[in-house]
């Protein structure tokens, strides 16, 4: 009996095998038929498999045969069951699935168009499930066996590094930093910073008229880095105020990500993941691209980065961590640093403070409620400070609220879909409560699938809350109607999130904006080329960087992102639930991502993840660890 279901799983290996092979060499346009097999269902089938398939059949068995091999490794190495992870991979790979047809015509029409593609549908659908699941259960695997690097010597620089294990990385990522500044000077800024810019020095533009200064962006961002540039400007150069940003930012940046280092070499972290962490902050470009460059989300991303370590920190050390005056002061940087440099920070660390007081409450109800007021203010005070700060930039500078509209990017990408396929369904009622917040008569012409800016920007001023309120219900009304409308609009804004196999990266190196020109005129800021070919070989060789094995998967989101959902799973699996603390601000940073105007072509919204994932990878072998001796 054993042998006869030994044989059924070989074989089920072999074909699963087969399939995932077939998955990952498929493309997805409709072939070509011959005359013959468009009057013949199977033959249809067969043929438009047969001229789907990229590459030569010898590669594709080469594939498959690897993939069968990887079955019988986890096979013989895994411990016990795996009941959520093939779930979560199956709904990854439908995500895959419909991203091949959003990539075709942004719809899911050339995924049904003929019984061939319906086949080509099942295949890949089965095919990268399996594949996705034996992946995440071999990086468990290797995970929890504890291989790691070993140095059969150890020399005098590895002995300094041991004394100084935050120096050293702190130094190398300084040094590394040098060259970049000096070829990006005066340094970067994107268009949003330019916006920002022009709100602060009050630039009015002959065609736009006066930059109206609001919160739309985080005015604690807009006024450090505008007010040093404007101390530069009045000690002669705008340039040198802005070179200024880029070296704190360089200072910031380096320290940040060598405490990380000295976090993951506590916690005990294997040194290949400390070492490809390094090199990542060392030489990928969606790493190296941030300190050059004035962008709201970098600083908020390493506050977020720091706030993590901290939570980690919190559970590791216990009732010690709060006797740390370092630790706390630590703490309220990160604390602050979210709240004020990003304007959705509040929705990572609102729900963090709650869950961290309800944990420690729990945690320390022998000692009674005395032991829980040091932690409540040391969490809510710095929280407290940033809102007294906020208002009073909000009241000094004369800022005006930003529109809700940004709150509601994702509900208006969806409606505009739903005006798109389902007009003739919407009802006089229905089109006067999104008239009055939207640009009903062109929402249809204007969405574009994969970026809601088209159609937020024309996001009615006017409207008041009860508009707003009107709007909501009918969101609500017609997404009951046609939830897989919606559903559909934002897999295909957000599919690049888990979807590893489309490139189009995108890093921002200029120093001016064509749409601000006029801006840096007046400001006096002037792109200055150092080093032009230089500068021009270093840009193509990140450029290049993100397509090369290795190094374009850390350039590439999904790669986090899977690897996110993966370490949810693991820890589920092994009840590691003090895993779930410093995770949950990247898991609600998912969440925002997801209802952010769009990710693609914008790997900044998805910084906070990809910079704090290496971290919360090393948390959770730190627990694996200490689960497995206990046991």
């Amino acid at each position: 009996m054993k042998r006869k279901t030994r044989g059924l799983s070989t074989a089920a290996s072999a074909i699963f095998a087969c399939l995932a092979a077939m998955a990952l060499c498929m493309s997805f346009p409709q072939p070509e038929l011959s005359q013959s097999a468009q009057g013949s269902g199977i033959l249809n089938m067969m043929e438009n498999l047969r001229r789907s398939l990229d590459g030569t059949a010898i590669q594709t068995s080469i594939f498959a045969a690897a993939f069968f091999l990887l079955r019988r490794w986890n096979e013989k190495r895994r411990r016990g069951s795996y009941i959520l992870l093939p779930l979560i991979c199956f709904l990854i790979a439908v995500i895959w699935l419909m991203g091949e047809g959003f990539i075709q015509d942004n719809s899911l029409r050339s995924l049904t168009s003929g019984a061939g593609q319906r086949l080509k549908c099942c295949i890949y659908l089965l095919g990268s499930a399996w594949l996705l699941t034996q992946l995440a259960v071999a990086l468990d695997i290797l995970i929890s066996s504890g291989a790691d690097l070993s140095w059969k010597r150890e020399g005098r620089l590895t002995a300094f590094y041991r004394r100084h294990a935050f120096l050293c990385p702190f130094i190398l990522i300084l040094l590394s930093c040098a060259l970049p500044l000096i070829l990006a000077y005066p340094g970067g800024m994107n268009a949003d910073s330019w916006g920002q810019a022009g709100m602060f020095f009050k630039v009015v533009r002959p065609d736009w008229g006066l930059y109206e200064f609001t919160s739309h962006h985080p005015p604690a961002h807009t006024v450090y880095f505008a007010s040093i540039i404007a101390l530069g400007k009045k000690l002669g150069s705008a340039n040198l105020g802005l070179f200024t940003v880029m070296l704190l930012q360089a200072g910031m940046y380096s320290a940040v990500f060598a405490y990380s280092l000295y976090a993951m070499r506590r916690l005990g972290a294997p040194r290949y993941l400390r070492i490809i962490s390094l090199l990542a902050i060392l030489f990928s470009p969606y790493f190296v691209s941030s300190y050059p460059m004035v962008i709201k989300d970098n600083v908020y991303s390493w506050a977020i980065l720091l706030f993590v370590i901290e939570l980690i920190y919190m559970l590791y050390l216990g009732r010690d961590y709060w006797r740390s005056k370092g630790h706390i002061a630590l703490l309220a940087l990160g604390l602050m640093g979210s709240m004020l440099f990003r304007n959705n920070g509040k929705y990572v660390i609102y729900p963090m403070i709650l869950l961290m007081l309800i944990i420690l409450s729990v945690r320390n109800r022998k000692e009674g409620r005395k032991s829980l007021l040091k932690p409540a203010l040391a969490l809510l005070l710095p929280v407290l400070a940033a809102n007294l700060i906020l208002s009073g930039l909000m009241s000094y500078y004369d800022i005006e609220k930003g529109s809700i509209r940004e709150a509601l990017s994702l509900p208006i990408q969806q409606t505009a879909r739903y005006v798109l396929e389902r007009g003739d369904e919407v009802t006089e009622e229905e089109k006067a409560a999104i008239s009055a917040v939207l640009d009903y008569d062109n929402l249809a012409s204007d969405y574009y699938p994969m970026e809601s800016d088209a159609v937020k920007d024309k996001f009615n001023p006017d409207a008041d809350a009860q508009d707003v309120l009107n709007y909501l219900k009918t969101w609500l009304k017609q997404g009951l109607k046609h939830p897989f409308v919606y559903i559909k609009a934002t897999v295909n804004q957000n599919y690049p999130l888990v979807y590893p196999f489309q490139e189009g990266n995108q890093i921002s190196v200029d120093t001016l904006n064509r749409y601000h020109l006029y801006a840096a005129e007046s400001i006096g800021i002037t792109d200055v080329e150092v080093m032009p070919r230089l500068n021009n070989i270093r840009n193509e060789f990140n450029h290049d960087l993100m397509y090369l094995p290795f190094t374009g998967a850390m350039c590439n989101i999904a790669t986090y992102v899977l690897a996110l959902l993966f370490f949810c799973c693991y820890a589920l699996r092994r009840r590691l639930w003090d895993f779930f603390v410093p995770a949950l601000p990247l898991l609600l940073s998912l969440a925002i991502v997801v209802a952010a105007p769009g990710i693609r072509g914008t790997p900044r919204y998805a910084y906070p993840i990809l910079y704090s994932l290496p971290v919360v990878m090393s948390w959770y072998c730190f627990l694996s660890g200490k689960a497995e001796r206990q046991q």
